[in-house]
């Protein structure tokens, strides 16, 4: 984190401060306090910006593998496996499991098994478990509820199942309303979650504080929270359509403003497409590299932002049939957008182009947030299940319905997919947080 950050755990600055985001913030505080299109040329000189392999060439990119305009697909893209029979496949440029050297189901149209996932560790909260998250290095897992306390998890301790061994390393007290988001800091030694309006950051490193350190105030309930790669910054969506930039150590607070009410040249479907949500930010991430941030709107839009400049680079309108969209992340090739919405299902896009690659059906979403997200390899996609207390498991590439997970008693609220291998972290109505992964042979789940 920043330097106050470092000095409060006392621990070094390792990870180096993204100049391009200092960059907009140096100018955002001589010049306004709002980043607007006309001083987007301003920012991008002073930033010194060459970015020629941005989203604008994507649909290049891309251009093998999407179908084409007659609806016919290229060697290298969807369906490439040659059979009619066969479902749909997508081309997806997705990480090699490292423990076997490939990617099961490749290519061939015939959808991947899943993992075999059961629950090998329990804990419980007083209230409904409403958010959950991994650390960046798959260590430690987070979990916020309801009865306003948020509990943290060491993975490694989970996994052992020693009666003697008790994952849950911290418990933190120090919200007065239901926890809304987590979030880790990349050093894996802050955690930032969010209650009503407001964001509290918490030291890890200290085992005997429960409070939290540090705490940014919005004028909205908070939704979600997103910390920058370099941890510098964090992002901020709430009820409100405003996106919020903080930086962490001034606690200075950025809107990159994507459309200025005042112009009216732009037509009605300009401003749509490149100016800001019309309705609260139900999900709000930056993307593995930094660059870009997207956001997922109860006014049923998904937006791709620029993180230097504010502007919105990519916008996919009626995401979900025109019902709002309840979360977003980009892949770690920066070439997909995952998403989850009011109306049942769950898609994955085509970020160039805004296109629909396909859709994940047979997951129910009525009257909770549910999250969709990708398996460490982004091999397969979770997601809840509302009518039965599932979590269900899709192949990426052929959006096969191939597993379900069952344990929870209730509507699952949160899930986390570990960044490191194949775990979920999930949490309910039923006021438990659940562990899986693939239990060794005779290892049952336990409670704490």
């Amino acid at each position: 984190l920043a330097q106050v950050v470092a000095e409060q755990t006392h621990t070094d600055v390792t990870i180096k401060p993204n100049p391009k985001l200092s960059e907009m913030l140096y100018i955002a505080k001589n010049e306004s306090e709002e980043i607007e299109p006309t001083d987007l040329a301003k920012v991008r000189a002073s930033a010194n910006l060459s970015r020629s392999t941005d989203i604008d060439d994507y649909d290049d990119e891309m251009d093998d593998d999407m179908d084409d305009d007659n609806g016919n697909s290229s060697g290298n893209g969807p369906g490439s496996s040659g059979s009619r029979t066969r479902k749909k496949t997508t081309h997806l440029e997705i990480d090699v499991d490292a423990k076997s050297g490939t990617g099961s189901g490749s290519n061939s149209g015939t959808p991947s098994s899943g993992p075999n996932l059961s629950t090998i560790y329990m804990t419980t909260h007083k209230d409904a478990v409403t958010c959950c998250a991994f650390s960046k290095d798959g260590r430690y897992a987070a979990s916020g509820s309801a009865d306003t306390s948020l509990k943290i998890l060491d993975v490694n301790k989970m996994k052992m199942m020693n009666e003697d061994v008790h994952p849950v390393i911290r418990t933190l007290y120090d919200h007065t309303t239901p926890v809304t988001d987590v979030d880790f800091h990349p050093n894996g030694l802050v955690l930032a979650a969010s209650s009503d309006t407001v964001v509290k950051l918490y030291d890890l490193s200290k085992p005997s504080v429960k409070r939290s350190f540090r705490y940014l105030q919005d004028s909205h309930p908070i939704q979600s929270v997103s910390f920058h790669p370099s941890g510098d910054f964090l992002l901020v969506g709430s009820e409100s359509e405003t996106v919020r930039i903080f930086d962490v150590k001034t606690l200075q607070c950025f809107t990159p403003r994507a459309f200025s009410s005042n112009d009216h040249s732009q037509q009605d479907s300009d401003q749509t497409q490149s100016g800001p949500h019309r309705g609260g930010i139900n999900h709000i991430e930056y993307a593995p590299t930094g660059s870009v941030f997207i956001t997922a709107s109860q006014d049923g839009s998904i937006k791709v932002w620029d993180a230097v400049s504010g502007k919105v680079v990519r916008t996919i309108s009626n995401a979900h049939s025109g019902k709002g969209v309840t979360s977003a992340t980009i892949s770690k090739n920066g070439k997909y957008i995952l998403s989850g919405g009011w109306d049942s299902q769950s898609k994955l896009w085509d970020l160039g182009s805004g296109k629909l690659i396909h859709g994940f059906q047979g997951a129910v979403q009525k009257s909770e947030k549910q999250s969709t997200v990708f398996s460490y390899n982004e091999e397969f996609v979770f997601s809840t299940d509302e009518s039965n207390n599932t979590i269900v498991c899709w192949d990426s590439r052929t959006a096969t319905l191939v597993k379900r997970y069952s344990g929870h008693n209730s509507t699952i609220r949160a899930l986390a997919a570990s960044p490191t291998e194949n775990g979920l972290v999930s949490g309910s109505n039923d006021h438990r947080v659940r562990y899986w992964s693939q239990p060794s042979p005779g290892q049952h789940h336990g409670q704490h």
